[in-house]
């Protein structure tokens, strides 16, 4: 069963000299709440295992919505039931995608994870109805932003799994940590935080590598979306005519080996399912950037937000078009095959 959380509704005290802390600690603060031992043991190890199992479909490109995975070295970021825009290209202008775009809300988060906490009271029945699962490896982070006001109502609501971490409020993620964080919020294992007001709306949050305490974090946020919420509307761009089995297969021999982009700046090297991107230097000179994965998708193979279907592909070059065609843009990315140099 779920752990009893009477009496469990914590706020994280302040840290060093209480005295001196300013009044955005404060507020920061008194917005959030935490539910510590939420999932008890048993929940924990149950969630986590369902997690591994969805990095398998992940790897094994099992997922129908084009946009369900966002797999970074570090991180990989799973949407569900609603996914949207972002990024610092899109900050302030983020957008809900079309719907069918990710995949629904996987049945064992609504029983294991939602579940538990309409029958507490948390939250009525049907409110989430966006689910983001971030699956973090040792130096994993995810940069201070404010979920888009535009998009969800508050709480935003965190749950937290594997390793324990702590939330950090109003730091800088530069290389010096020039602007220290202005609160702290512990996550432990099994816990539930709920933001809202200030620390919602008015902070920055997020976690760098140094805030994560251990080899795996796994949190799912929980949100709802405004009925008014701006949404992208579905393309012709999107509407593709789905591959044949053998055509999928004949379109993943054939983006094999080396490719460069225009400007002859980076390489990337395919290996299978697995793109090597490498920035090149004084001729011939690489230097490795990324480790992108190619997922296989029934109108193509999507790869870093792009996908390539067998009208982009010819013998020497590849056109990724994004998976969200942008309102009034026809703008594609172009790979250009390495031609070998030796005889």
């Amino acid at each position: 069963m779920v752990a009893n959380i009477e009496n469990q509704r914590q706020r994280q005290a302040p840290q060093d000299d209480a005295v001196s802390l300013d009044d955005r600690a404060c507020r920061i603060a008194e917005s959030l709440s935490l539910y510590e031992g939420f999932f008890g043991e048993m929940e924990c190890r149950q969630i986590e295992e369902f997690a591994d199992a969805t990095a398998v479909r992940a790897a094994t490109g099992r997922f129908k919505g084009e946009r369900t995975v966002d797999s970074t070295p570090r991180r990989t970021k799973y949407f569900f039931g609603n996914g949207y825009t972002y990024g610092a290209g899109n900050k302030g202008n983020e957008e809900l995608l079309p719907e069918g775009e990710v995949d629904p809300i996987p049945n064992w988060i609504q029983q294991f994870v939602i579940a538990p906490l309409v029958q507490n009271g948390f939250v009525p029945k049907g409110w989430i109805d966006s689910v983001v699962m971030n699956d973090y490896q040792a130096g994993g982070s995810i940069v201070a932003h404010v979920d888009p006001i535009q998009l969800f109502a508050r709480p935003i609501i965190t749950t937290s799994f594997f390793c324990p971490a702590r939330l950090v409020f109003g730091a800088s993620f530069d290389p010096e940590r020039k602007q220290p964080p202005v609160y702290m919020q512990p996550l432990p294992r099994g816990s539930v935080l709920w933001l809202d007001g200030y620390a919602a709306d008015k902070e920055t949050h997020g976690m760098r590598p140094e805030d994560m305490f251990g080899t795996r974090r796994l949190s799912i946020v929980l949100r709802h979306v405004h009925n008014e919420a701006p949404r992208i509307n579905a393309t012709t761009e999107q509407q593709r005519t789905p591959l044949g089995q053998e055509e999928r297969s004949r379109l993943i021999r054939h983006v094999q080996g080396r490719w460069r982009d225009p400007a002859g700046r980076f390489s990337f090297s395919v290996q299978h399912l697995t793109v090597h991107v490498s920035e090149v230097r004084n001729g011939d000179e690489r230097k490795h950037k990324a480790t992108w994965q190619i997922i296989p998708r029934e109108c193509g193979l999507v790869c870093n937000g792009g996908i390539l279907d067998s009208t982009g592909a010819s013998q020497t070059q590849l056109q990724w078009r994004p998976i969200v065609k942008k309102r009034g843009s026809d703008f594609a990315w172009i790979w250009f095959r390495e031609v070998s140099q030796n005889p």
